[in-house]
């Protein structure tokens, strides 16, 4: 099944490049040269992921992944310069699920997206000798559902991974680091910002159901899920 990737940069000629090389991979690319178009003219329910350059003119990237984010549930991907960290936290508290520096090398890029599609596309049925709930909270990883007392809890793709990671290791902590593993695949030291991030969203949709205090952080070590 081919992937197709909203791709939003201002610059014609990074565009152009980057669409060309995502395409021979195998990749549908919908290019979008403006925040307004990407916000306005693309149809979100066509789409598998979106990446988003924060610099761009008129409506900002951070913007855009608000807008975005508020619409759809599909992985986004924010292009930063290189060493911009208010850029990434920003990016992120809007929505981002993950994000890239700028430059980055095409078969870099690739190798990332199609990680990151693999993780959030991939429904696999978890071992039945696994607790696929948690108290009220209950996972259906096949639908990539998630309920609180049959009620629905409306997650992103990244935040229902977080929360399935905590439910079947419920009562044990995971650390960041397992989380990274679990959630984006990354079997390296990768940024902790992005499971914080996650765990901040994912505890102000568990507080309008009454059980924001059982997402619990184990000081040093970690996060856990308690009935």
């Amino acid at each position: 099944m081919v992937s197709r990737v909203l791709f939003v940069e201002d610059d014609s000629k990074i565009r152009q490049v980057i669409s060309a090389s995502l395409t021979d991979e195998g990749f549908d690319v919908v290019e979008a040269p403006t925040g307004e178009y990407a916000t306005s003219e693309v149809d979100l329910e066509s789409l598998d992921l979106a990446i988003i350059d924060l610099r761009l003119p008129g409506i900002n990237g951070i913007d855009v992944v608000r807008n975005l984010r508020q619409r759809t549930t599909i992985p986004l991907v924010i292009l930063t310069a290189h060493g911009d960290s208010s850029d990434v936290v920003t990016g992120l508290e809007a929505g981002a699920d993950d994000f890239l520096n700028k430059p980055i090398a095409a078969k870099e890029l690739v190798a990332r997206l199609r990680a990151i599609l693999r993780r959030t596309t991939d429904g696999a049925t978890p071992d039945p000798a696994v607790a696929t709930s948690v108290g009220s909270v209950r996972i259906d990883s096949s639908r990539y559902e998630a309920t609180v007392a049959d009620a629905r809890l409306h997650l992103t793709r990244t935040e229902f991974g977080v929360l399935r990671a905590l439910v079947h290791a419920s009562p044990a902590t995971l650390s960041r680091q397992a989380l990274l593993e679990a959630v984006w695949g990354y079997d390296y030291l990768g940024d902790s910002r992005l499971v914080d991030m996650q765990i901040y969203r994912l505890r102000q949709k568990l507080e309008s159901h009454g059980l924001k205090e059982k997402l619990l952080t184990v000081r040093g070590v970690g996060f856990r899920l308690i009935p």
